[in-house]
């Protein structure tokens, strides 16, 4: 099978000169991390960025981590060999290993989240700057023909493919230089330097979909639009602009867009509503295309009324469209003292007292109360929106109010794990509205 699936007019950078542009364009001094498994495109990722640096890259720092994702008998001893490589080019190296048990099912994706949570401690104990991995044009491909699969529609956002930076955690970026690079270009250059690579059998297991895609590829190579990643990220900026002139929300429990301003056929519209119906019902990815349908459907009316999305629920009045969380399934759990736990999926609580603290969704309250906390909101609509808010108690019996003791912050789900770089600037005008700072921008 081939190493690429190639398009014959697709255009390609070669490795060094890849890193090379990468590292030119870097702000600096930095310190970068780089994500090495001892595969062919990790390994020569490290070894361009050392011959980089070698070759005049002032102010650039290098460190490697490898993860242990702890699946196979042979990861542990691939490890050290990439810790003896790391050595024999003078960059400090870490291991990381994912103990415990391993799921049943969602066996890939436990995987990737366990790796960037475990790639990211290491950046923090050794001040990196940021991370860099090896993903490359032939992981591009598989990316975006597996999002095709899912959602043919021209609208899929899925279609941009994998961002050159994503913000992880919402502090530590994560840069792939390899992003425009055939995997067999990167073999050479790795043949070349006199270095080997490990081949991680898992990645000829057709249990896993993007094995199964990469199989097919070959026979049906799927051609990568650049425009789209382009398309998305002028969507994301128009949709910013959107949201901050028509788009208010209140206590990050109720957002509201004036009558005037709802109007589904505008694609700005579409996208601002999916991210805040995100946003709102403590949701990692924006609403299906048809639940989003079903959304659109109901606005083109033009008719008040009520329907509930994602957790959400959508009110349709004269002044305009209310959106809040609806009243099901709200959560109540117990924090020690000085500890802190994500209530809802929308915010983190963290208990400033020396005492236990319970967390529960608030009462709807009285009619005064829902209009002291949302003037601006109808009865029918503050009162609701109060009751989605985290109320904090003592943990005692009684359970007496104590909102005081908790310092509680919005969560922004869809945002604040995975932040691709074409998103910045949507995920911007959601912290602006929400009352959170703005995330950082990529080094670069």
């Amino acid at each position: 099978m081939p190493v690429d699936a190639r398009i014959s007019n697709e255009e390609t950078v070669a490795p060094l000169a890849a890193v090379k542009s990468f590292v030119e364009n870097l702000h600096k001094p930095t310190h970068i991390l780089v994500a090495i498994s001892g595969g062919s495109d990790s390994t020569g990722l490290l070894l361009a960025l050392n011959e980089a640096r070698s070759a005049g890259g002032d102010g650039l720092r290098l460190s490697a981590v490898t993860i242990d994702h702890a699946l196979r008998a042979e990861s542990a001893d691939e490890a050290r060999k990439v810790a003896v490589l790391c050595a024999e080019l003078g960059i400090p190296h870490t291991t990381r290993r994912w103990d415990g048990a391993k799921p049943a099912s969602g066996l890939s994706e436990a995987s990737r989240l366990a790796r960037y949570r475990l790639i990211a401690d290491v950046a923090r104990a050794t001040g990196a700057d940021l991370v860099a991995t090896g993903h490359t044009i032939g992981d591009q491909r598989e990316t975006v023909a597996m999002r095709a699969a899912r959602s043919g529609g021209s609208d899929n956002l899925g279609l941009s493919g994998m961002a050159d930076a994503v913000l992880y955690d919402a502090h530590l970026w994560i840069m792939r230089p390899f992003l425009t690079c055939e995997r067999q270009a990167i073999r050479d250059y790795v043949s070349s330097r006199s270095r080997h690579w490990l081949d991680d059998p898992s990645n000829e297991n057709v249990r896993y979909e993007r094995v199964r895609v990469r199989q097919v590829l070959p026979y049906s190579p799927i051609a990568l639009d650049d425009s789209a990643a382009v398309r998305r990220r002028m969507l994301s900026e128009r949709t910013a602009v959107f949201l901050h002139e028509h788009a208010e929300v209140f206590h990050a429990a109720l957002a509201r867009l004036a009558g005037d301003n709802v109007n589904p056929d505008l694609p700005e519209f579409r996208h601002g509503l999916a991210a805040l119906i995100a946003t709102l019902g403590g949701r990692s990815y924006f609403p299906a295309a048809s639940s989003m349908e079903r959304v659109l459907l109901f606005l083109k009316t033009g008719e008040n009324g009520r329907m509930t999305v994602g957790r959400v629920l959508l009110e349709r009045r004269r002044d305009g469209l209310y959106i809040f969380r609806e009243q099901r399934n709200l959560p109540e759990f117990e924090i020690e003292p000085s500890g802190q736990a994500l209530w809802d999926d929308r915010f983190l609580v963290k208990n400033g007292a020396d005492f236990a603290i319970d967390v529960m969704a608030g009462r709807a309250g009285t009619a005064e109360q829902a209009a002291a906390l949302f003037p601006s909101a109808p009865a029918g609509v503050a009162k609701p929106a109060m009751a989605g808010l985290p109320q904090i108690a003592a943990a005692a019996e009684g359970r007496v109010s104590m909102p005081e003791v908790a310092v509680i912050t919005p969560r922004l789900a869809p945002f604040d794990l995975f932040l691709p770089r074409f998103d910045l600037e949507l995920a911007n005008a959601i912290a602006n509205l929400f009352g959170r700072p703005a995330y950082p921008q990529p080094p670069v």
